[in-house]
């Protein structure tokens, strides 16, 4: 398991993915824990952008505040491993952004990174 700001600091120097395949290319360096780790974090970062602490009703009861948070896990993927690398590409340059905000928001928050 590589640390969450390990994995954002090395997207960050691939942003923006020039395409699919590169986005692919990028997450195959790393486990599925690590490439769902960095979907999750994109999303988390998107529903902070506007420099909000992470409330305890985001994250709902029963659920863990983890690296598969938002994407789900072998069990049951929410957003299958096989998109990762479209969702990266898609969201271009403002993934960039999503990283950012997430890492603030958890700052800010009860959640501790390292956890993540």
């Amino acid at each position: 398991m590589t640390d969450i700001t390990i994995l954002i600091q090395a997207a960050a120097a691939r942003i923006p993915f020039a395409s699919t395949s590169f986005a692919q290319e990028f997450l195959n360096q790393y486990s599925m824990d690590d490439q769902a780790a960095l979907i999750s974090a994109m999303y988390i970062g998107r529903d902070h952008l506007h420099g909000f602490d992470i409330q305890p009703e985001y994250v709902p009861e029963g659920f863990t505040f983890n690296r598969f948070f938002i994407t789900g896990n072998e069990q049951r993927w929410d957003i299958h491993p096989n998109d990762f690398a479209s969702i990266l590409y898609e969201k271009n340059t403002n993934v960039h952004t999503y990283y950012q905000a997430f890492l603030g928001a958890v700052s800010r928050s009860k959640y501790v990174l390292q956890d993540f």
